[in-house]
């Protein structure tokens, strides 16, 4: 670990080396801007960190110089000085006039009169630009309303309902564990003659629809002999071991597999056996 060390000291050593070397090389002028640009980082940071002591120390003035400021301007005057104007002329021009009328007619007049003081390009497009900031309000409101309606119409119910494309899983899915070897079943068989074939022991693998059925078939194993034993014809001795026998066989032992199902209530099914071996003795 010592060695380890000095080394890594000794690295460390020479690449500052290096950069104080690299440093040297470097023009002046490029010098004096890092250094510019480093002072102007550690004045920027100081004044960052001196923000909340300037704060407390001039927002109070800056507040109280606001307050006083606004209790020596008279607003009210200086705003409603041009309408009580133009409401006076009014009243000295129309003084027959009821007050249905000076309350409808007297806004005209006083946006008449403000107009004076305007050219008529000035005019035409101050009430250009009031028109247009009025229809723009106006389309607002409305696009506004079209939108609530149309999430209302969305939470509702929604517009076109997405085909659903069915998922059916393949034949074959998981069909190693759905497997049940029945082996050495002996078939009932006639023999008449002496020499003739007296028993046929088969082997077979059955695919149940479901596991629970292939569970089912496994703990049942006596169960099941018994009944394909009882359910099962016999048949000649020679009659498995041909072709068209076997599929005989293995219709019937289908159909008698699925009878023993549904004497248990199983919700479940065999589709296929496999005679994988046969003796006949």
């Amino acid at each position: 670990m010592g060695l380890i060390t000095k080394l890594e000291t000794f690295i460390n050593n020479l690449i500052f080396k290096l950069l104080e070397f690299l440093w040297k090389l470097v023009p002046s002028p490029i010098k004096r801007v890092v250094e510019k640009y480093k002072s102007l980082k550690q004045n920027l940071i100081s004044f960052i960190k001196n923000i909340p002591a300037l704060l407390k120390k001039y927002l109070p003035i800056f507040i109280a110089s606001t307050k006083r400021k606004l209790s020596e301007t008279k607003f009210k005057p200086e705003a409603f000085s041009g309408l009580k104007v133009a409401w006076d002329e009014y009243e000295k021009n129309n003084k027959s006039a009821g007050k249905f009328k000076k309350f409808f007619v007297f806004p005209w007049i006083y946006l008449s009169k403000s107009f004076d003081d305007l050219s008529a390009t000035q005019t035409l497009g101050l009430l250009f630009l009031s028109a247009a900031s009025i229809l723009s309000v106006i389309g607002i409101g409305f696009s506004g309303q079209k939108i609530a309606h149309i999430q209302n119409e969305a939470l509702r119910a929604p517009a076109s309902l997405p085909e659903e494309v069915p998922y059916g899983r393949p034949e074959y899915y998981k069909k190693q564990t759905r497997f049940v070897e029945i082996s050495n079943l002996r078939l009932p068989v006639y023999f008449a003659n002496v020499n003739e074939i007296k028993s046929v022991d088969i082997d077979f693998i059955t695919t149940a629809s479901n596991r629970e059925t292939k569970m089912f078939l496994d703990k049942h194993d006596f169960q099941l002999r018994d009944h394909l034993i009882l359910q099962v014809e016999p048949s000649v001795a020679v009659f498995p071991l041909e072709e068209e026998g076997k599929d005989i066989i293995r219709k019937k032992l289908i159909q008698e597999i699925n009878n023993f199902l549904q004497i248990y209530e199983i919700n479940g099914f065999v589709s296929e056996v496999r005679i994988t071996y046969v003796l006949a003795n």
